[in-house]
């Protein structure tokens, strides 16, 4: 009995752990491209956030924008946001803007250019890559970057928007 009994707390702690908020994204506010300032939690509820920390300089991050770009294009629809934090350094950040423009990616552009943001996060170099859901919590995480990534990030996305919907028809049947 006494194992029962541990059993169920143990599986009633993980339950109750997993939809806590433990695992909600750190917040921060960064400039963006024009200087001003853009906070996180002021975007939470809209939809999935995919936070991107890259740079300039570094070619697997090129690699993967790319791969963004399509993500993105496919699920924006459904509310997907796309947050690219540069982390180039004071030396190299002057390279940002024109780095998004001739490539003309729809991200929302941030920097962090002394990489406070990104050691946040917990990560050292870039690329690294955060998915958010609607809540703001912490879902999926992944550094460096590989050709089949994204793969793996566009089924958390896909997961994500398909439990939106379910709960939204629940709502919608419980009326």
């Amino acid at each position: 009995m006494r194992i029962f009994a541990l059993l169920f707390f143990t599986i009633s702690t993980l339950i109750f752990a997993e939809k806590s908020n433990n695992n909600i994204a750190p917040d921060f506010v960064l400039p963006d491209l024009e200087g001003n300032n853009y906070r996180l939690s002021e975007n939470f509820g809209k939809g999935p956030i995919i936070i991107n920390f890259w740079a300039t300089w570094c070619v697997p991050c090129r690699e993967e924008m790319k791969k963004l770009r399509k993500i993105f294009n496919e699920y924006e629809k459904d509310g997907l946001v796309i947050v690219a934090i540069s982390v180039d350094d004071p030396k190299t950040v002057s390279r940002v803007k024109n780095f998004i423009k001739s490539r003309n990616y729809p991200f929302k552009v941030l920097l962090d250019t002394n990489s406070e943001t990104l050691q946040l996060y917990q990560a050292k170099t870039p690329p690294y890559t955060a998915l958010l859901d609607y809540e703001g919590n912490l879902v999926y995480t992944h550094s460096g970057f590989r050709q089949g990534d994204e793969k793996i990030l566009e089924q958390k996305i896909i997961e994500l928007v398909e439990q939106l919907k379910k709960e939204e028809s629940d709502t919608e049947n419980q009326k």
